[in-house]
């Protein structure tokens, strides 16, 4: 199943690798260099790792070089800033956010606020074409424009084309979301694969690796990138 499909087995491999426990992952990145993976796409798929939250890989044994200068080691730590930051703003959005704030594109709203296309798109700013917003994104960019801009950039930043297709690092951010049990983060990051390129056989073979990584339970969750 990892090395056959329409995925590149290159890439297959590395999805697995983030997707893996700390035990797997190290002999995942060699097998996905055999394959033909070049260290700069390792390096994306571990962004891909440190932005969903995938940390449990021993990640400096999987590329133990030096990969980033002083301002990347400090961007990395920013990033880590803003992933434990935001993590303790949508637990106190949920918990104290009344519902005609929340769910200002919804019925709970007095008036449609204006930009509110879809679920989760930001207020004035018109959704990128082909790609959804986060479906929690609304209510933090309101509380923090400039937090929510900041954390936007860099996710953009990390999911885009570079060593690795945009395609693919969604379809592995898709897996992670899958093992995570994040049902929303799936359906969004399998839409944006698709506008991305990704064919149908793919978001299928990225939903059965995440299945040989968190079991059953993450193949319940991962059948939402059908819905």
């Amino acid at each position: 199943m990892i090395t056959e499909g329409t995925i590149p087995a290159k890439y297959k491999l590395l999805m697995a690798m983030i997707a893996a426990g700390p035990d797997a992952a190290c002999a995942l990145a060699a097998d996905a260099r055999a394959a033909g993976a070049s260290e700069a796409e390792i390096d994306e798929a571990l962004d891909v790792a440190r932005l969903f939250g995938r940390t449990r890989a021993p990640l400096a044994r999987i590329n133990p070089r030096p990969r980033r200068t002083t301002a990347g080691a400090k961007l990395g730590s920013h990033i880590a800033l803003w992933a434990a930051t935001l993590l303790v703003a949508a637990g106190l959005l949920v918990q104290g956010a009344p519902a005609s704030w929340a769910d200002v594109c919804g019925d709970a709203g007095a008036a449609p606020a204006s930009g509110c296309t879809e679920p989760g798109a930001r207020v004035g700013d018109p959704p990128a074409a082909g790609a959804s917003q986060p479906s929690w994104l609304g209510a933090i960019q309101r509380r923090d424009p400039q937090f929510s801009d900041s954390y936007m950039a860099m996710r953009e930043r990390i999911l885009r084309d570079g060593a690795i297709p945009a395609r693919y690092k969604l379809l592995m951010a898709m897996v992670t979301d899958a093992i995570a049990a994040h049902p929303d983060g799936v359906r969004t990051l399998a839409n944006n694969a698709r506008a991305a390129g990704a064919t149908e056989p793919e978001v299928t073979e990225a939903v059965e690796v995440g299945y040989l990584f968190g079991g059953t339970a993450a193949l319940v969750m991962g059948s939402n990138a059908f819905s």
